[in-house]
């Protein structure tokens, strides 16, 4: 983790949530000074073999520690174990009710993501869909456990959902998108007993690093916000 140099801190180790991360101090504020604090705090990693770091909040100098090869702890597999959650947060942006909504999940292959947001949603959701290559037996499934009104779609089949969700790099279908693996997607996430650190660091990337180092469970965790691209998804022009 990156960690602000106020009284001669020293790189090293630094306990915080319970976990043990490696520490590199760099200098407050910008300017020459702060940036090359930063570029000696970025080799000292690099160095080590660091690929990911927690940056305190709003620090303007990631891209340094990117060059090196140092970057925040990685969302995907937070956001893949939180994606009906994230999906119900959506839906409730955009107005869309469970009771009447048209959901489709879309996916390139089979993933456990997809089944667990399948399950999951499918306790609600009116009317869900399952866009994925042989999703036939978890479609059965789902109509047999839950009652669910669940059928499935061919991949290249035309999707009629008030709401797509697109795992991983399914092409983008016409309409209103989610497409969860996409940066064009901002989640924000909470979680308890973060203390002053919540204030200090990006509380994103914390959860991020303590759910990849298991010091929080997934439903220790929840979805606090998810904000959806600036034109709503429409259409397959998100990066």
């Amino acid at each position: 983790m990156v960690c602000y140099r106020d009284t001669g801190e020293k790189n090293g180790a630094r306990t915080l949530c319970g976990v043990r991360f490696g520490a590199a101090y760099a200098s407050r504020g910008e300017g020459m000074l702060a940036a090359l604090s930063a570029k000696r705090a970025a080799k000292y990693l690099q160095k080590r073999r660091v690929s990911y770091a927690v940056f305190p909040k709003d620090y303007p100098y990631a891209e340094v520690f990117a060059r090196c090869g140092v970057l925040p702890p990685p969302e995907k597999p937070l956001r893949m174990a939180k994606a009906a959650e994230i999906i119900r947060r959506a839906m409730a942006r955009l107005g869309l009710a469970p009771e009447r909504a048209r959901i489709a999940l879309c996916a390139p292959s089979q993933s456990a993501a997809l089944e667990a947001a399948a399950r999951e949603l499918s306790k609600d959701v009116r009317y869900l869909a399952l866009c994925a290559p042989n999703s036939e037996r978890l479609a059965r499934t789902l109509r047999w456990d839950c009652g669910a009104s669940v059928h499935t779609l061919q991949t290249d089949e035309r999707i009629a959902a008030d709401l797509s969700v697109c795992f991983d790099d399914f092409p983008l279908p016409d309409g209103l998108v989610l497409p969860l693996g996409s940066g064009a997607v901002s989640v924000a996430y909470g979680t308890e007993n973060l203390g002053d650190a919540a204030m200090i660091w990006n509380e994103d990337q914390l959860i991020c690093a303590l759910y990849a180092s298991l010091a929080r469970r997934a439903d220790e965790i929840w979805v606090k916000d998810v904000k959806m691209p600036p034109d709503g998804g429409e259409n397959a022009n998100l990066p």
